[in-house]
């Protein structure tokens, strides 16, 4: 065999190896479904709101304060969210002053 061919069995050869490799990616992401997002959303929130207030547990003043001010912060990121409606930003946010 001459050089010529060899160079394009090895070209041909890493081309096959280099397609088997993508398409056997195991870090493939899942695609979430709207309600999963939101799900993923809502507890994200919910764990930053329990972690600020967390050291104004004896001050209820400035919980309050704090508190008021996140869900203003959250109202705002979620009305620019695609995964949430108007409806679905009121329910979330009723949901985490609780």
């Amino acid at each position: 065999m001459d050089a010529q061919m060899l160079y394009s069995l090895l070209g041909i050869l890493i081309f096959i190896v280099i397609i088997i490799l993508t398409l056997r990616n195991p870090e493939s992401k899942k695609i979430q479904t709207k309600q999963e997002k939101q799900f993923e959303i809502l507890n994200a929130y919910k764990k930053q709101l329990r972690i600020a207030l967390e050291p104004l547990e004896n001050d209820n003043e400035a919980r309050l304060a704090k508190k008021s001010e996140l869900l203003k912060k959250f109202s705002d990121e979620l009305a620019m969210n695609i995964f949430f409606d108007k409806f679905e930003i009121k329910e979330m946010i009723l949901e985490l002053s609780q």
